[in-house]
């Protein structure tokens, strides 16, 4: 039985500061990219604000932008110092490649990357942000074409992809140790393991358990340890509770069945969705009552 009076009130600074020290434990992340991040203006609708995001959501990708003003940052930098949540940068290959070419013309192609890899980073920690997420689909659409797309791998394997990683690991990722957060979504790259805090998988519409181990056989590429691995549904696509997902006879939603899944390697890395801000008002008068739900699956709180 729990307690209400052994619990921090909501709000307290017993809260925060227990808040900010979960964050900080080793344990099953809540990831999402974020379409509303680039908003402009604060309104009374809590959906599209930084303030109205779950307090115990780990991890934000900028999907939408950084934010448009300066009360949008002030709710930012507050969600980062009381909250402890942490929020990145994200950008396709085809936006790296892009910005290589425009900063960097006519330089040699692995100095051109080593220097996009420091303007990413400089970038990074010129506003405040907690790192950044190469959203990496080399085979799709106009990615393909890129130095970092499917048209340049050799015998399977991108050169120029791994080089990137390798130069933004100097100033990102575990092996910077700058704390500041690097991450890999979509496919993955052989080597690139080492550098990456998260490989974060697009398992849009997954539906079992199998399905997921199987991505991560598939993604991990025999070399990604489980916790780095990370499962995410399309909640633009399929809602805020997902695909069908049949556990023990109920259809729990895809959403909740990878907060309960792990690895028969290990726990995993997380889970999470993207455009989380379908699930803010999924269910009310509880806001983004999935991704809740999901984060006390995967880390039940303990009183």
């Amino acid at each position: 039985m729990v307690f209400p009076e052994t619990q921090p009130i909501i709000g307290s600074d017993a809260y925060y500061e227990a808040l900010r020290a979960y964050k900080k434990s080793d344990h099953a992340i809540c990831f999402g990219w974020w379409g509303a991040s680039g908003a402009a203006g604060i309104g009374p609708d809590m959906a599209p604000r930084y303030l109205g995001l779950p307090d115990s959501m780990d991890i934000v990708s900028l999907w939408g932008g950084m934010p448009k003003d300066e009360a949008n940052w002030e709710e930012l930098r507050y969600c980062q110092r009381v909250k402890g949540t942490r929020f990145v940068s994200v950008m396709f290959g085809s936006g790296v490649d892009r910005l290589r070419q425009r900063n960097f013309p006519g330089m040699e192609v692995l100095q051109s990357i080593d220097s996009v890899a420091k303007s990413i980073a400089d970038t990074v920690s010129k506003y405040g942000l907690d790192g950044f997420d190469l959203d990496y689909e080399p085979g799709e659409g106009g990615e393909r074409a890129t130095i970092f797309g499917n048209s340049h791998a050799v015998d399977g394997r991108n050169p120029n992809v791994l080089r990137l990683f390798q130069q933004l690991g100097k100033y990102l990722g575990p092996q910077s140790g700058t704390g500041r957060l690097l991450i890999i979504d979509g496919y993955n790259e052989p080597g690139v393991s080492g550098y990456v805090d998260y490989l974060v998988q697009q398992a849009y519409g997954t539906r079992n358990f199998a399905s997921l181990q199987s991505r991560f056989l598939r993604f991990g590429l025999g070399e990604l340890p489980p916790e780095k691995f990370v499962v995410t549904e399309n909640m633009q696509q399929f809602g805020p509770s997902g695909a069908q997902f049949m556990l023990n006879g109920e259809n729990i939603g895809s959403v909740l069945g990878m907060a309960y899944w792990n690895p028969t390697q290990g726990r995993k890395g997380g889970f999470g969705g993207y455009i989380i801000e379908a699930d803010a008002k999924s269910r009310p008068p509880q806001s983004y009552y999935y991704l809740r739900r999901g984060i006390q699956i995967q880390n039940p709180a303990v009183y």
